[in-house]
């Protein structure tokens, strides 16, 4: 007879197997709540822009309105790039580099075309969720508008590639989504 006093329900090895599970789900859960709460993501969206600005924080109002006044052209070329395929969505494609380190060339030009001299043009790689593998450049000028460096990414995969050029007290920035594929 089966009684509330009979302790060999709990040896049962489904009850435990059971048990087993529920635990491992409740760790896992806490696993997941601790890494988040010690190792907070990054706010990037599909395109690798910076989700959340505050639209009504001054500075960035005031970054916004200065990029659309300078006009600035910019473009980023590489030896190592794959050619996009002809037939790709201009938001699906993508930058990617077959090298590592891969040797990046920047072209900045002002709004009537004519190129921009004498900037500090920094790129920063982020590799998204850990910012331990994150890098930095400083790209320098080489001809009048032209500036190229050398990058070494840590791994193969996608990173967000922000460029950031100061000339003269103006601020340009820029993101490229970038896909290493380290050759081997």
């Amino acid at each position: 007879m089966i009684s509330q006093k009979n302790k060999q329900g709990w040896r049962n090895p489904w009850v435990l197997g059971l048990l087993v599970i529920v635990l491992a789900g409740v760790l896992i859960n806490g696993r997941m709540l601790w890494n988040v709460m010690h190792h907070p993501t990054r706010l990037l969206d599909e395109n690798y822009s910076v989700k959340g600005h505050n639209q009504y924080d001054a500075k960035w109002v005031q970054q916004q309105a200065e990029r659309s006044t300078l006009g600035w052209q910019a473009k980023l070329h590489s030896p190592q790039r794959l050619e996009n395929d002809s037939m790709a969505l201009e938001s699906a494609a993508r930058f990617i580099l077959i090298a590592n380190p891969a040797q990046l060339k920047f072209e900045l030009n002002d709004r009537d075309s004519k190129p921009v001299q004498g900037g500090q043009v920094t790129i920063n790689a982020q590799w998204p969720g850990d910012p331990k593998f994150d890098t930095s450049i400083v790209l320098h000028e080489t001809a009048s508008g032209q500036y190229e460096g050398s990058m070494n990414f840590p791994r193969a995969g996608n990173w967000d590639v922000l460029i950031k050029v100061t000339q003269n007290e103006r601020l340009f920035e820029m993101e490229q989504k970038v896909f290493v594929a380290v050759s081997k």
